[in-house]
């Protein structure tokens, strides 16, 4: 397939529509897998932001006046048109972020089973009847939409960590202006689109695309955004705090993670083995909750660098629109290939042992694209880069221990908090590990991190409030106390 055939070409969504941009300015989209054009997208101007955040706020009124009921019923239908367009927006995430489209298509179909839950969730809302101090008082509570909210997308899941935030605020009454990264601003701008299509009114979903500097900042300063949400790095989470903190509105971030996996001495090696490739290499693990780093029992780790050698060797690798069928694709970005090479260089320099990658693969070294072999390192210490930083790359890192305390340690040496994972057989052990391990999601002998019914929360660094499960629900809600005498 030549990707340059036809190059994708998307403008603004304002009040249901796709419009033109006022500043006629467009971002070019390039091919991970080749470099080549791929689309093009309208940034947004100053005038255009403000024509969308008053559409988005008289679409407020209306949305939020429905029901639960009505909003479910309307979210489920726009939902399941949207998953008829699968294949459309999967294609379209393959050719931006390099994904593989079997996966790419996965991701949208899957986003729409999130949007669903929170439908559902919204109709089980309660609010309270307090007992009161006085015969003639009566003291309710409820809960009511925030408002317009602003929410700023990645790249890496840029569909589904988009549902994670659209879910909640369209079941709970609340309108939003997303703003997606301009790495892979086409597909979440077409999922968007596909829910107007399938019957969400007009004005309650917009895509502004541009620069964070200038959308971005735009949308934090307007006294009607009430709320924001954010995915990226702990750097870029910071800056949003400060810049948007001084409002007192709601804000909700998702950043960075620097996952640790402990191997006890009784795991089970190949469910460990199976589970670290998973987490490490899938998506060139361009993922928060990625394993960043494996501290394995000295007892199995000669059985575990075998065992994950195997895994990474045999992984395919490819352009996932030629062949949606590959494990894996290039990385989004060939800045992220240079960090990932640097951390990998970093790491040999200062004793780490080589096992296997740790270079653009042999069937790709002439290509355009931003490819990198599944690497896997050994005798890995503290004081290597690849132990202390996020690689967001396909880079599993080993280090071998003898107390299990002390394992335990050096995964909580770190300013991130957002997963830890655990391989053991005990019970006790696993009473252990999950109890001092200091991270806001702890998974054993599993990879499942990001369920639809349980909370998705960061420590330390890596996050500012709750995404997924009902609890994420009340981020766009307001609380509201009733007292009345009579």
């Amino acid at each position: 397939m030549n990707l340059v055939e036809s190059p994708e070409s998307f403008d603004l969504i304002i009040d249901g529509e796709y419009q033109a941009a006022t500043s006629g300015k467009v971002t070019e989209v390039k091919s991970p897998a080749t470099g080549e054009l791929v689309g093009t997208v309208a940034v947004a101007s100053e005038a255009d932001i403000a024509r969308t955040i008053d559409s988005a706020d008289a679409a407020f009124r209306e949305w939020s006046a429905k029901t639960a009921y009505e909003r479910e019923k309307i979210i489920k239908k726009a939902t399941a048109y949207t998953r008829t367009q699968a294949d459309t927006i999967g294609r379209l995430m393959a050719l931006e972020q390099g994904k593989p489209f079997n996966q790419s298509r996965s991701e949208v179909t899957a986003s729409c089973d999130i949007i669903d839950y929170f439908a559902a969730e919204a109709v089980r809302i309660e609010g309270t009847i307090n007992p009161t101090e006085k015969a003639n008082l009566r003291s309710y509570v409820v809960y009511q939409p925030v408002g317009v909210c602003a929410f700023i997308t990645p790249w890496n899941y840029p569909v589904a960590l988009l549902s994670w935030k659209l879910g909640p605020a369209l079941a709970t009454g609340c309108t939003v202006i997303t703003k997606p990264t301009s790495i892979t601003p086409m597909c979440p701008t077409a999922f968007c689109k596909a829910m107007l299509d399938g019957g969400i009114p007009a004005g309650v979903i917009s895509v502004l695309n541009g620069s964070g500097g200038s959308v971005g900042e735009a949308l934090m300063k307007s006294p009607k955004i009430k709320k924001v949400a954010m995915t990226g790095s702990t750097a870029t989470g910071k800056r949003l705090m400060e810049a948007y903190g001084p409002t007192l509105n709601k804000i909700s971030l998702e950043l960075g993670g620097h996952c640790p996996a402990i191997v006890c001495e009784d795991a089970d090696v190949k469910l460990a083995a199976k589970m670290i490739a998973y987490k490490g290499f899938r998506n060139l693990g361009q993922s928060c909750s990625s394993i960043n780093r494996v501290y394995v029992h000295e007892s199995l780790a000669d059985a575990l660098t075998t065992e994950l050698k195997e895994l990474a060797e045999n992984m395919t690798i490819g352009d996932g629109v030629t062949d949606g069928s590959v494990d894996i694709g290039p990385m989004a970005t060939a800045d992220g290939v240079t960090d990932v090479q640097a951390h990998v260089d970093d790491a040999v320099s200062k004793g780490a042992t080589l096992v296997t990658g740790g270079k653009k693969p042999d069937a790709f070294k002439d290509s355009r694209g931003n490819y990198y072999s599944p690497t896997l390192l050994t005798n890995c210490t503290h004081d290597m880069l690849v132990m202390r930083e996020e690689t967001f790359g396909p880079v599993v890192p080993c280090q071998t221990f003898t107390d299990l305390d002390d394992a335990i340690a050096k995964a909580n040496d770190t300013t991130y908090g957002l997963v830890a994972y655990a391989f053991t057989k005990d019970m006790a052990t696993t009473i252990k590990v999950t109890e001092e391990l200091e991270a806001g999601t702890v998974c054993v002998n599993n990879g499942a991190v990001n369920t639809p019914y349980a909370p998705y929360a960061g420590w330390k660094e890596s996050g500012f409030g709750v995404e997924l499960s009902r609890k994420s629900v009340f981020e766009y809600l307001n609380t509201k106390h009733i007292k009345i005498a009579f």
